[in-house]
């Protein structure tokens, strides 16, 4: 096991936290795509990316390529997150005390 090489290939907390802080404040969304947006089918467009809604889930396609999954409607978080690098990072919901809300 090459355990400093994994160290070096870790993705940077800052860039993985960029994600859903993304796609959760969708800054300026809109129902087409303008000028500088991701150019394909999709069903609606935000400043840095664009997302499809599908049965069960949401594909987001951020500016730089890196693709989230995020689950909707779900009663957990739950978002795959892949880099163009080919990292991918999940962030997972596992449990929520019904006394904490």
């Amino acid at each position: 096991m090459d355990l400093r090489g994994r160290f070096e290939r870790r993705v940077c907390q800052q860039v993985v936290v960029g994600v859903p802080v993304c796609i959760a404040a969708g800054p300026n969304r809109r129902q087409a795509p303008i000028q500088g947006d991701v150019q394909r089918p999709l069903d609606l467009w935000f400043y840095g990316g664009a997302a499809s809604t599908e049965t069960g889930h949401i594909e987001y396609l951020l500016g730089d390529e890196t693709k989230a999954v995020g689950g909707a409607p779900a009663s957990a978080l739950s978002i795959t997150i892949e880099f163009p690098s080919g990292c991918r990072v999940m962030l997972q919901q596992d449990t929520c005390p019904i006394d904490y809300l």
